[in-house]
Order: structure tokens, then C-alpha cells, then sequence
């Protein structure tokens, strides 16, 4: 495990779920760290000075600075899951991909125009549509 405690990590995207914070344990038996979350995206605000298990190849380290639409400010309220369409799923996802790819900073022209053409990459092909769909349901469970 090359992560130790102190270190700042962040899961998820922010397109999506996003939580960042800082490592306040390894287990390097079982795989895992726990984590002070500090920053994390509106939706999941009510996160943010807890501290939650992850497992260790789930987490990244965070190089730079916090990504676009986090924030700081905790959330006294726990909000309902969020519901996307189908549509909405594959347009995130598709986001998730560029945004890993060029980070933040192209102008916001490029920007849209590279998510809609990963976006219709995934939707000429079913199978992928499908995988993303699926990855999609299975984040947004978690917030129950």
C-alpha cells in the first residue's frame, strides 16, 4: 500500500460523487484507510467532517487543488438520493472521461464539445452504454 496517514485523497468525480479529505488510518492488512472528509459535492455535503472507510485502491491521491463545484461547507441536511435518466447517466459519465483526461481548464466551448462526442461514442455502442448505465446505478445506490 503506498498511501499513509495525513496524505490527501479524494473518490468518485465531481460530475457524479465526489468526497476529498485527508487519511487518518491504514489497515494495511485489510486494504484500507479511513478518511476526514473535507470537501466533498453539494449533494453529498452532509459527508464532510465525518470520517468513512475506504478501501485503499478506491481512493486517489490529490494532486492540485480541489476540483470545480466542491465545497468546504458542511450540510446540516442529508438530501435525497439523486435521479438521473439514462441519458443524463451516459452525459456524466462521458464528462467524468474528458475531465480525467484534459482536467478543468480547456475553454468551455472545447469543453462541451468533447463530452458530447464521448457521449455519442457511448451511445453507438450498446454494450458500453449499458456498462455505464449500470456503473452509474450502483454509485448512486450508495448515497442511500
Amino acid at each position: 500500500m503506498i498511501l499513509h496517514v495525513g496524505e490527501r485523497v479524494f473518490w468518485g468525480a465531481p460530475e457524479v460523487i465526489y468526497l476529498e479529505g485527508t487519511i487518518k488510518a491504514v489497515n494495511e492488512d485489510e486494504q484500507t484507510v479511513i478518511v476526514h472528509i473535507e470537501r466533498a459535492t453539494p449533494h453529498s455535503a452532509h459527508l464532510i467532517d465525518s470520517e468513512l472507510p475506504f478501501a485503499a485502491n478506491g481512493v486517489k491521491p490529490l494532486k492540485g487543488d480541489s476540483p470545480p463545484g466542491t465545497t468546504a461547507q458542511r450540510s446540516l441536511e442529508t438530501p435525497p438520493p439523486l435521479i438521473m435518466s439514462d441519458d443524463e447517466k451516459v452525459l456524466r459519465g462521458a464528462a467524468v472521461a474528458v475531465h480525467e483526461r484534459y482536467g478543468y481548464n480547456l475553454p468551455e466551448v472545447q469543453e462541451r464539445g468533447l463530452i458530447r462526442q464521448v457521449a455519442q461514442i457511448i451511445n453507438d455502442d450498446p454494450a458500453m452504454r449499458q456498462q455505464i448505465i449500470t456503473s452509474m446505478d450502483e454509485i448512486l445506490k450508495r448515497q442511500q
